[in-house]
């Protein structure tokens, strides 16, 4: 566990990334760890101090070199030179790993044969846990984002941290920001049905939305036990089950859209009139496409996340569960894009005081500031490696046309870090209704 030593001096934390440009997560992350953040309009001061940045392939637009001027950061040369003033063994108090490639850094983004952006996140982490395990010194690692584009590499993260006992804390600023209204799923709800609405091109639209979800569902009634299969639906067949129903609840997804500003011509009418401008498989379109991914857990609860680019701003989530008549609806700020059609429906409401629209990278960086300084993550490793598995899943779908993934590598099960409290009045709920159901016996 890191503290403030005897001198007073704060821990400090090495930052090694793909790449550094203006609203890059390397800057809108690390900025934060070295100016301080703001928690619900509170301005913070770092618990921690970052010692070094590596940018691992600086692009057009890079700012590392200024940033480590600005701020007085060491410029470190390499990955290993970043751990250590030496260049041997790691004699920081922390890790804070960012591998992002986007085509904002000045280069084009570079995609594998199944058509996923490339990433070096495996190979940093791995380089950081052999420099960890020569220098007997398992500090506190943070990964952005999800592990790994296959599960060979997600699996090896995870088992690796284990054995060398690094202390890793992975995800994005999603699941913790600021929720409209500020709903929770009480411990021990019985889930039945999860839809979510998204906005955005390629991975992320996926993934954030699948994190937030996990976020929330994983307190439900016996907590997580593991996904059963996974799959990836497109084109007719989204348009099948967006009308029909039987993949996913039409109601909850009518009722995430109503949640959000949404185009007032309905989904199918919007695409027609505005068509993907996709060329090729591997493209992105700024309008999205018609897709989804369906995820059956092994308890039965179904979660689908419907991508709507254009048709919605903002991403929104709707739950149905045995406690309610009603679904507990809920949508973040983060997920906006620009759009040239008019909009309707619920408005945006704004908080108390204007926000900048990257205020839930304020959320992230209090949360990987007390991680680097307590070596204790905030939520399972197991979130992120569960919904890391399922975006794997997802993608191997899409690459064979939609096939239905079976996946017993996901049987991940986990508790959430959920209060003593809750998990007592939990039991005691359950003794209560055993003992019930024993008298009617």
């Amino acid at each position: 566990m890191s503290t403030i030593d005897s001198r007073g001096k704060r821990p400090r934390f090495a930052a090694v990334v793909n790449e550094f440009w203006s609203g890059s997560h390397a800057d809108l992350i690390l900025g934060r760890l070295h100016d301080g953040y703001e928690v619900l309009w509170t301005p913070s001061e770092p618990l921690c101090e970052l010692a070094s940045l590596h940018v691992l392939d600086p692009g057009p637009t890079d700012l590392g070199s200024r940033r480590t001027e600005e701020w007085g950061v060491r410029a470190a040369g390499s990955l290993i030179d970043a751990l250590s003033m030496t260049g041997v063994g790691v004699d920081v108090d922390g890790i804070v790993l960012i591998a992002e490639r986007n085509p904002r850094s000045g280069r084009p983004e570079e995609f594998d044969g199944r058509g996923r952006p490339k990433d070096w996140r495996h190979e940093m982490f791995m380089q950081v846990a052999a420099e960890c395990e020569r220098s007997g010194r398992p500090v506190p690692v943070f990964l952005d984002k999800h592990l790994g584009n296959t599960w060979a590499a997600i699996s090896e993260i995870y088992e690796t941290s284990r054995r060398l006992s690094i202390p890793l804390m992975a995800g994005s600023s999603v699941p913790v920001t600021v929720r409209c209204p500020p709903v929770e799923i009480p411990v021990g709800s019985r889930v039945k049905e999860v839809v979510a609405v998204a906005t955005g091109s390629g991975e992320p639209p996926i993934f954030h939305p699948l994190e937030l979800i996990q976020s929330m569902i994983e307190r439900r009634a016996g907590f997580e036990t593991g996904v059963a299969s996974v799959q990836f639906v497109s084109g007719e067949r989204f348009w099948d089950a967006f009308t029909k129903g039987g993949l996913w609840s039409r109601e909850l997804a009518n009722t995430a859209i109503e949640a959000v500003p949404h185009y007032a011509g309905g989904a199918r009418e919007y695409y027609t009139r505005y068509p993907s401008s996709k060329t090729n498989e591997l493209a992105t379109s700024p309008r999205g496409a018609e897709e989804a991914v369906v995820v059956n857990y092994n308890d039965g609860t179904r979660v689908s996340v419907l991508l709507l680019t254009g048709f919605m701003l903002r991403r929104a989530i709707a739950v149905s569960s045995a406690e309610t008549a009603d679904p507990l609806v809920t949508w973040t700020p983060t997920g906006s894009k620009l759009t040239d059609v008019p909009m309707v429906g619920a408005s945006v409401a704004a908080p108390g005081q204007k926000k900048p629209p990257t205020w839930n990278f304020d959320h992230l960086a209090n949360f990987v500031d007390r991680f680097l300084f307590t070596g204790q993550s905030p939520f399972p490793i197991e979130r992120t490696v569960l919904t890391s598995g399922i975006l794997e899943a997802a993608m191997n779908s899409r690459q064979l046309g939609g096939e239905v993934m079976e996946t017993p590598h996901l049987g991940i099960d986990y508790r959430p870090a959920t209060t003593a409290g809750q998990l007592t009045r939990r039991v005691e709920a359950d003794n209560r209704m055993t003992t019930q159901a024993r008298n009617q016996v």
